[in-house]
């Protein structure tokens, strides 16, 4: 089952041995020097987790509570507490986000205010994730490496460009800095977990550190062994959910002054039996042994000179690709996917001093990237995936303007032309441009109480697999197939989004440095030219078949609005914090009637903690009350509400002999509640015990 990695095995031990003596050699583990510019490697959670700084909506850096944007930002220690196994434990519990596709890592699916992952641009340290095959995730990474997880929701294509349409999802990995303790010059970190759902296995090891005063490094590795299959509240197992996976980022960044350039390469690899849909039950003649390869490659560079108020550019470079090989268990059939992404984003920013009350911070630059997608069967052409290539190149401008430390304005237009072609087909290029818009405003009524407006539009370019997919889609018997048939006249789908709302950020209310942040936020998203896959299923020829069985196709056909509301309140001290959000999303098809087939449900999250700081201990207490959803089109499948539990307590000593050890403990699921998620084939895990312990020296 194994044996690709079993091949491999010998060069990541020698990838490990070799890092370990190269760390070792640089700077010895215990070597400290007093360094003012590394903070703690991990706290117990206090009010600070609230006041967190984003990149994401404006490109720019700012505090989540100062731009007019919804944005929620999942930090380290978030991350670390839930023992996150895969993107979705660490975005489950944010406001108006559900996960589609089940539970293998595989198939899920995010879900923003009810647009699909097709529908969100995926960033990995600022690089575009442009994979798309159907019943597959997006993006493949490891939890253990992030050090951030932003999630923008609402249309973006203004500063992002196509993709936009639901919103953004911004992986950041870890630095050197992220692990440096005080004073420390370089260290080593062990790890291990385990969880019960599956028997998985969970061993993991970083090794960082500064060289000189300008140079840090970090090498990280790690693997997960899940034993056995998922088990279920009622006691069943989801079959051939099995699996292993290696995980490896070196990041390295050079600071020559006012200069830094930062170098990082990820790589993500897991092999299983999985059924060719990881969304759905495996049966005999879908099983297959798959392959899943991720390779990402960034290289960034950055001037920062606070005397130069004119010149703060940012140049990244990028490359990732994508491959997976999937063997049919029942007569071998080799099926190749190949998917690369490489681009290039340049931008500046001028802070201008206008008078005493008004400053404009303008921020300008241009994107490009470029896809190719190829597929195989066997070593032939495989037209279910054909190979194409698609070109798209963006220019964008933004202002801030902030008057009277008061009221924020931040206008922003872009200009994206996109190109798309199938190589060996008659068909012609898909071609457009597009102009998208967006202005938002934040006006401060008190120091501690603020409103907020937003408009913002978005595209969607189509894909390679929308325009030019070939081949058969399904067979329905002897002389029987329904078959693709490519659309390259397909138009982008465009989206055009209006939010309000108002925000609390308030602090030293009950106790010294504690905070309290309400926020609440509707939003009005129209979207056009929904492209969807049109299943023409007749025994009669039609165009593009001239047999039995009917041809299936993408097409735009239908308008769409999408509307609701959230709202997030969330209060911390030093001895503890508590909170809640509510979500609400409605969707409605403004060209046949009725409604959406994919908006999540209602939900509410419920969450308290205390922490002992005499005793490094943090306990902490999540419920998710997911409301029935019983809206769905004519002939969809309702799904009954639940609720869930989870628990989580972390021991970090901070000072004696014990100090670097950290031990998590948790269990997702408290009641072994049997449920399934809306729009989901499988049913999730029942309960689930997790353990995670660290030592870093």
């Amino acid at each position: 089952m194994f044996s690709r990695f079993k091949c491999r095995s010998a060069g990541w031990k020698v990838y490990l041995a070799t890092t370990v003596t190269f760390s070792l050699f640089i700077h010895p583990a215990h070597a400290e020097t007093a360094s003012a510019d590394t903070e703690p490697a991990g706290k117990l959670i206090t009010a600070t987790n609230l006041q967190e700084v984003t990149v994401t909506a404006t490109r720019t850096s700012r505090k989540v509570s100062e731009i007019p944007e919804s944005v929620s930002v999942v930090d380290t220690e978030q991350i670390r507490t839930r023992q996150a196994a895969d993107i979705g434990d660490v975005l489950r519990y944010l406001p108006n986000i559900d996960l589609g596709g089940g539970p293998r890592n595989l198939g899920i699916s995010p879900t923003i205010r009810g647009m699909a992952d097709d529908r969100i641009l995926f960033l990995l340290d600022g690089a575009r994730q442009d994979f798309n095959r159907g019943h597959n995730a997006r993006i493949f990474t490891d939890p253990s490496l992030l050090k951030r997880v932003d999630v923008m929701r609402g249309p973006a294509s203004a500063i992002w460009g196509s993709g936009a349409l639901g919103g953004v999802i911004s992986f950041t990995t870890l630095d050197a800095t992220d692990l440096l303790r005080p004073g420390e010059r370089s260290g080593i970190k062990v790890r291990g977990g385990f969880q019960s759902m599956n028997e998985q296995y969970i061993p993991g090891t970083s090794i960082y550190g500064l060289v000189g005063e300008e140079f840090d490094y970090l090498l990280d590795f790690s693997y997960r062994n899940a034993a056995d299959d998922i088990r279920h509240g009622d006691g069943s197992k989801l079959q051939n959910s099995q699996f292993q996976s290696y995980a490896g980022l070196a990041k390295f960044n050079w600071t020559p002054g006012d200069h830094r350039f930062t170098f990082s390469t990820q790589t993500f690899d897991q092999t299983g039996k999985v059924p060719a849909n990881s969304q759905t039950a495996s049966t005999p003649d879908t099983l297959v042994d798959r392959d899943t390869e991720q390779r990402n490659y960034t290289l960034r560079y950055r001037y920062e000179n606070p005397d130069n108020t004119w010149l703060n550019p940012e140049v990244l470079v990028y490359h990732n690709t994508t491959h997976s090989l999937e063997k049919r268990l029942l007569d071998r059939r080799r099926d190749e996917t190949d998917f690369s992404t490489t681009g290039i984003n340049a931008r500046n920013s001028s802070r201008l001093d206008l008078s005493s009350f008004a400053t404009q911070l303008i921020t300008y630059g241009v994107d490009y990237f470029h896809n190719e997608a190829k597929g195989k069967r066997n070593g032939a052409i495989r037209p279910e995936f054909p190979r194409g290539n698609a070109d798209v190149v963006g220019v964008f401008l933004q202002d801030e303007i902030t008057l009277w430390d008061r009221l924020s304005l931040i206008p922003g237009v872009r200009w994206d032309y996109f190109r798309s072609e199938a190589e060996g087909m008659a068909t012609s290029a898909n071609k457009n441009d597009r102009v998208n818009f967006k202005i938002g405003g934040l006006f401060k009524v008190t120091e501690w109480f603020s409103l907020i407006g937003n408009y913002s539009e978005a595209f969607r370019a189509p894909t390679l697999g929308e325009l030019f997919t070939t081949g058969t889609h399904f067979t329905c018997g002897p002389g029987c197939a329904n078959l693709f048939v490519p659309n390259p006249n397909l138009k982008p789908e465009t989206a055009f989004n209006k939010e309000v709302g108002a925000r609390i950020q308030k602090s030293d209310l009950l106790y010294e440095d504690d905070r309290l942040a309400i926020r609440g936020a509707y939003f009005h998203n129209k979207v056009k030219d929904f492209v969807d896959l049109m299943v023409d299923f007749v025994f009669f020829p039609v165009p593009g078949n001239p047999g039995r069985g009917g041809v299936t196709t993408s097409d735009n056909v239908r308008d769409a609005v999408l509307e609701g509301f959230e709202i997030e309140a969330n209060y911390a001290a030093k001895y503890g914090y508590t909170g809640f959000s509510y979500s609400q999303t409605r969707g409605y098809n403004r060209t046949d009637g009725g409604v959406l087939s994919n908006v999540q449900p209602d939900r509410w999250i419920v969450m308290a903690g205390l922490n002992w700081p005499t005793y490094d201990l943090s306990l902490g207490w999540r419920s998710s009350i997911i409301e029935a959803q019983n809206r769905v089109p004519t002939g969809g499948t309702p799904t009954p509400g639940y609720t869930l539990h989870d628990l989580t307590l972390t021991w970090l000593p901070q000072n004696g002999s014990l100090k670097g050890v950290r031990l998590d403990f948790g269990i997702d699921n408290l009641t072994d509640k049997d449920y399934r998620r809306h729009l989901n084939v499988l049913r999730d895990p029942g309960r689930n015990y997790k353990l995670a312990v660290s030592y870093q020296f």
